[in-house]
């Protein structure tokens, strides 16, 4: 049986009426905050700010070098000290990622979408080969042998053919085999032909690692199969189904400065009744992190959102962005929550939403971001109650239909006394958290 607020300051408006005159309704964010008050066994603080708080954007200069938390590490443009730098692979994972390519012709991929990532090396074809994937090819004009890594002259990714830089030739010369993509797309892959100089975009496939071996799982992987088809018989070369003849990984791109945002949605919804499982904040989960670029001799501000999860069944936006088409999924579908019917394990979504030009000397606040259910935008008012609140990027959500009081013991305690600020790390029981 559902648990339910029977809304008694409702009843009790009407009861302690004693004259004729009108009583004004509540307005719905009335309900709502007294709906939440219920949940906090109490009166919210009126200083609590939600984790609402100010914070320095990671900052570039017109060259896009990192220059810091504004004036902090001024000489520092190592991607460490603004990244989440992925480990890199081992040469057994890398053998193990290259046996799969080369045993699984003709097959149909996956997706990802990603603004920021990381793009690692992992094979190069034709130094490898199989009896059955020798990765060697014949032209038209019967010459033998070619090695279709050999005529990859360029990685690129995104519809706009944007070029992933030292990636070459099946290879990779940068650091520690690792490209860092900002501002970029993963819509899609390909490679120029040194053959007929041909922009090949419909002849790579995205593998999720958990499709290949537990040893990779969680991993992302894109292959390529090469092919010519110049006007000239020695250009006119035919794909095998083979994407092993260039195998990279790509990392979603994490940078160490975000904030995580928790959504609940339940202002957009009947308020008179409220099946109390739904105070789960997880009906969007997002992470936000603020850049202060230099371009076209302007100072320009950015967000970087990471998409985690998308637990409710409204239409929500984030910046006009509708969280469930983002994930490629119907507004039904739950996701990344264990909801019954839900989807799980999805990839998080990054994208960039442009600001405006600022200058570096501002601060931003994660409030900034629009997000929306329907017409109604979801707030964080001081001292009121919240329909989003902000905790640290490594924390975890709730998942379907579980209380946040369930999940963490000092929720309550924060919304009725602004303390303790870190409430999110008193974790009753973990086994509630996604």
């Amino acid at each position: 049986m559902k648990k339910l607020f029977l809304m008694g300051f409702v009843a009790l408006a009407f009861a302690s009426c004693v004259s004729d005159k009108e009583v004004t309704p509540l307005t719905q964010e009335q309900k709502y905050e007294a709906a939440f008050e219920e949940l906090v066994g109490g009166q919210i603080n009126a200083s609590v700010n939600w984790g609402f708080v100010n914070v320095q954007a990671t900052a570039f200069d017109a060259d896009g070098k990192y220059i810091g938390m504004r004036d902090a590490n001024v000489n520092g443009n190592e991607w460490a000290n603004y990244m989440e730098v992925p480990a890199a692979l081992t040469e057994t994972q890398k053998a193990v990622v290259r046996d799969w390519f080369q045993t699984h012709p003709n097959y149909e991929g996956a997706s990802v979408n990603w603004s920021e990532f990381w793009v690692e090396q992992v094979y190069k074809g034709g130094t490898n080969p199989t009896e059955a994937c020798p990765e060697a090819y014949t032209a038209g004009n019967g010459s033998t042998g070619i090695i279709g890594s050999a005529h990859m002259d360029k990685l690129t990714c995104g519809t706009g053919d944007e070029h992933i830089n030292n990636f070459n030739y099946g290879d990779n010369k940068n650091w520690n085999g690792f490209t860092l993509m900002q501002n970029s797309s993963s819509e899609c892959f390909g490679y120029i032909t040194s053959e007929s100089s041909e922009q090949k975009d419909d002849k790579y496939i995205i593998v999720s690692g958990d499709e290949i071996d537990e040893s990779v799982a969680g991993m992302y992987f894109v292959g390529f199969d090469f092919e010519s088809t110049g006007n000239e018989p020695n250009q006119q070369i035919a794909a095998d189904g083979y994407y092993s003849d260039w195998i990279v990984r790509i990392v979603p791109g994490l940078y160490k400065n975000r904030q995580r945002v928790m959504v609940e949605d339940l202002i957009a919804t009947d308020l008179s009744q409220i099946d109390k499982s739904d105070w789960d904040f997880n009906d969007a989960i997002f992470d936000v992190n603020f850049i202060d670029a230099y371009e076209n001799n302007t100072n320009v501000k950015y967000a970087v959102i990471t998409l985690w999860a998308a637990g409710g069944t409204k239409s929500l936006t984030i910046e006009g962005k509708e969280v469930h088409e983002l994930f490629g999924q119907a507004t039904s579908k739950m996701i990344n929550t264990n909801a019954s019917n839900g989807i799980d394990g999805l990839t998080p979504v990054i994208f960039r939403v442009y600001l405006g030009s600022t200058d570096y000397s501002k601060e931003y606040n994660a409030n900034l971001i629009t997000v929306k259910v329907g017409g109604t935008v979801l707030d964080a008012p001081e001292g009121k109650a919240p329909q989003k609140i902000v905790v640290s990027s490594n924390t975890k959500w709730m998942q379907e239909r579980v209380i946040i009081t369930e999940g963490y013991a000092k929720f309550a305690e924060y919304a009725k006394t602004n303390a303790p600020a870190d409430w999110y790390k008193t974790v009753t029981d973990a086994s509630k958290l996604y």
